[in-house]
């Protein structure tokens, strides 16, 4: 079974996934959603009946930009409270830097998020309203400060034993090397793909990101 989280500010949707077990999970709504462990307790629950009801053998947990840093928190529990093999599928997610940052939009201005987003081809007849792009950013924003806060967790935490990073060549936000460094924070089995595709994984092969979750489905046979 696959648990997915998504980038920020891009919904739920996994459009991919499409005829596998798939549960869709939500990041953190806030800051206050992450620290209180509301967030954590709800969506281990919903992970755990899910699998329970289509008999997962095994869980990936697939995590998009900041949706990584949301499957790597959830990580550490889910294998005890799953009973099974839990592994871990980071798309575009950048690793933290030696102080806990990211590449971030949490203080970024409505038009500098614009730039980026239309880079990634949303949709510009939003960007270019103004009332619309203002609601967009500020969910982007509130997005990013959780991601911020998950960076420094993450940053503070014990190493990963084992991770697998999908990296495009295309995301100029993110950008390939943030994703590489996950290389020195796993003790175990580390890897890395380059694809073709943008931040929002526009013009990713989906036989790729199928190909990366095999891939750590099967690293799991080992410790099933």
């Amino acid at each position: 079974m696959i648990a997915s989280f998504p980038a920020a500010g891009a919904g739920r949707g996994f459009r991919w996934l499409t005829g596998r077990d798939h549960v869709a999970c939500a990041n953190a709504s806030s800051v206050d959603d992450l620290s209180s462990g509301r967030w954590e307790h709800d969506t281990t629950k919903e992970i755990v009946r899910t699998a329970a009801e289509v008999s997962a053998r095994h869980v990936v947990l697939v995590g998009h930009s900041m949706g990584g840093l949301s499957a790597l928190r959830l990580s550490g529990e889910l294998g005890p409270a799953l009973g099974v093999p839990v592994g871990v599928l980071l798309l575009n997610t950048p690793c933290p830097d030696s102080t806990g940052r990211i590449p971030t939009m949490s203080r970024s201005s409505d038009t500098e998020i614009a730039d980026v987003l239309a880079g990634d081809g949303f949709p510009p007849e939003v960007l270019a309203d103004p009332e619309l792009l203002a609601e967009v950013a500020a969910g982007v924003r509130t997005d990013a400060e959780v991601a911020d806060r998950l960076a420094e967790w993450v940053n503070s935490t014990a190493d990963v034993d084992r991770l697998h990073v999908v990296t495009t060549r295309g995301d100029f936000f993110i950008g390939m090397e943030r994703c590489a460094r996950w290389r020195g924070r796993v003790t175990t089995e580390f890897v890395l793909v380059e694809a073709e595709g943008s931040h929002m994984l526009d013009g990713t092969p989906p036989e790729v990101l199928h190909a990366a979750v095999d891939s750590v489905v099967a690293s799991l046979g080992d410790i099933g």
